[in-house]
């Protein structure tokens, strides 16, 4: 295969950082569910939310050259837009100009919550198609509290690290992990509970400066792109602002009625609504299942016995006792956990060839262990693969490493202020080992690595609630359709949210993706092709469609390899250091 090693160094599983979720199934690839005609409503909230904002100025930006090409401006916007002439935040604007013939805007978000949008759209020359660059200008805009808009900061950065240090696992295992990741995991919500710009973070006020920003750059309607987490701000925004768009592309989909609760689900937790677990373990089963069919000669894991049968005696081994392991490149040795396994595995199946990455990372694991079990004899496990140093780095991970280059990453802050403020819940977090039982019978594995990562919005964890959060209703009548994308094996955001979004959002579409790895565009061809169209054309599809498989799951080696997604992308993107004028260091808010 080409480019193993690219593939690799974007294994990347930070519990909850692309929180976005599905089910599937794991036969046949699924054939998307005829979606049910929704009872619409007609849109009173848009000239209630438009009203509202009619009494904010609208901002001037003011833009400055920066980056070495791009345009950049901070603006200040209301924190409580019921309050226009009150408190202030700074959120940070950067625009590519279009490359051709200018036809409109394109606003951009990468997800998360926390994913920096000014970043994606210095980037767009990397992931979008050259026809949309040529007709859009790009625009990014960095959700309040997050990137370089105004900073969130829930604890003393001295008490970050002694806070922190418990909850650096994939997930906690056992009595003891688990209570101490609960501590912890408290000590950060009390303090963002009682944090101004924390609590004033929800998606409609990202959806509501978003229309500010709009609305600053002149007539054009807006278009939208986003992806994972960003969906919800898709969604969002078309239920709010109904009229005020063009084009809107949610890929990565939620379900929003999972996402913010209802009457009936609040006393859930959020996993168990959103289903995230359930569609990672059934696209891991999918692959260990095929592994075994096509066998060793194609997939390595094949050799010595069942994949599947490999994969619960190592996962049983595991959950007894860790294993300490050697570094084969570093020396020294290190603990292998079963948390360690099951987040690096949650890593690979984000990759388009999520096949062969869980492969290579189950082969190379088995080799480690067998090697530390005999460490003097070369067994035919050793002898048969070159192990991984990128495996081995993100099985020793440390799983809340910064993201970004200030002194304090508020990656979790960002995180649970805008998840938390979303979603209503009448959970209680020492319920969570009592959720994370129920949820591994559910969704073996996966369900609790998705289940803890937003064990912090337990109802009783982060009490500082937002009252202008926008909880739906998601069936407002459009007068544009939204494009929904769902990818079958999507290990994040679960198919079934886009199967749901589409039920419920009025004149939308959806186009199901048999691909693997998180997100379609820009992987599918055919995928990719349908929503240039649409963005570029500014007309919704007249009926549904399915893009098929465009890549065979174990390829040979020395295939092409598959194209990366979006979200692996901007894995490694941030905005140049040392060239031309850039944002200033954010204001944190404490």
């Amino acid at each position: 295969m080409k480019n193993v090693r690219t593939r690799l160094l974007a294994l990347t599983a930070t519990a909850g950082l692309a929180l976005s979720l599905g089910s599937v199934t794991a036969s046949a690839a699924p054939t998307p569910a005829a979606p049910t005609k929704a009872t619409t409503t007609t849109s009173t909230t848009t000239s209630t939310e438009d009203a509202k904002l009619d009494k904010v100025a609208t901002p001037r930006l003011g833009w400055f050259s920066c980056y070495g090409g791009a345009e950049c401006a901070t603006v200040k916007l209301p924190l409580d837009y019921d309050n226009p002439k009150g408190a202030k935040t700074n959120v940070a604007v950067l625009r590519q100009k279009a490359t051709g013939k200018r036809i409109g805007t394109l606003f951009v978000n990468p997800g998360g919550p926390g994913g920096s949008s000014t970043e994606m759209a210095y980037a767009a020359g990397q992931w979008l198609s050259p026809e949309v660059r040529e007709k859009f200008d790009v625009v990014g805009v960095d959700p309040r509290g997050i990137g370089f808009s105004d900073q969130v900061q829930c604890l003393p950065v001295e008490r970050q690290d002694e806070v922190m240090k418990d909850l650096r696992v994939a997930f906690p295992v056992g009595t003891t992990e688990q209570r101490r990741f609960i501590t912890a995991t408290e000590k950060v919500t009390r303090a963002c509970s009682k944090n101004s710009l924390a609590t004033s973070m929800s998606t409609a006020e990202v959806a509501r400066d978003m229309e500010m920003v709009r609305r600053a750059l002149g007539s054009d309607k807006l278009s939208y792109i986003g992806f994972s987490y960003g969906s919800h701000l898709g969604t969002t925004y078309a239920n709010m602002f109904p009229k005020n768009f063009r084009s809107l592309v949610i890929d990565g989909v939620l379900s929003p009625t999972a996402w913010s609760g209802t009457r009936s689900t609040q006393s859930s937790p959020l996993e168990e609504r959103l289903r995230s677990g359930r569609g990672a373990s059934k696209a891991l089963d999918k692959i260990l299942r095929e592994c075994g069919k096509v066998g060793p000669s194609r997939c390595g894991y094949a050799e010595g016995g069942d994949p599947r049968a490999k994969f619960a005696a190592l996962t049983a081994e595991l959950k007894k006792k860790p294993v300490e392991v050697t570094d084969p490149f570093e020396g020294g040795t290190f603990t292998l956990t079963y948390a360690d396994v099951i987040g690096t595995l949650l890593g690979t199946l984000y990759d388009p060839e999520a096949p062969s990455m869980v492969d290579f990372t189950l082969t190379d694991i088995e080799s480690m262990i067998e090697a530390s079990e005999a460490p003097q004899s070369r067994t035919a496990t050793s002898q048969r693969t070159t192990l991984h140093r990128e495996v081995v780095a993100e099985l020793k991970k440390d799983r809340t490493a910064p993201r970004r280059g200030f002194v304090y990453d508020n990656s979790l802050d960002a995180f649970l202020s805008v998840t938390c403020t979303d979603s209503r819940e009448t959970t209680r977090i020492d319920d969570f080992p009592a959720y994370a039982t129920k949820s591994d019978a559910a969704a073996p594995h996966f369900g609790p690595a998705w289940l803890w990562s937003s064990a912090g919005c337990a109802g009783d964890a982060f009490t500082g609630q937002d009252e202008d959060a926008y909880v739906g209703p998601y069936n407002r009548v459009t007068p544009k359709g939204v494009l929904v994308v769902g990818n079958y094996w999507d290990p994040a955001t679960n198919y079934d949210g886009a199967v749901r979004t589409r039920s419920i959002l009025g004149r939308s579409r959806l186009i199901s993706s048999d691909s693997w790895g998180h997100t379609a565009y820009g992987v599918s061809a055919c995928v990719t092709q349908r929503v240039d169209s649409y963005l570029l054309r500014g007309i919704s599809p007249r009926i549904d469609a399915t893009c098929p498989a465009e890549t065979e799951m174990f390829p040979d080696w020395g295939a092409q390899s598959a194209p990366e997604s979006v979200p692996q992308l901007l894995e490694r993107t941030s905005l140049p250091k040392g060239k031309g004028k850039g944002f200033p260091a954010p204001t944190v808010v404490r």
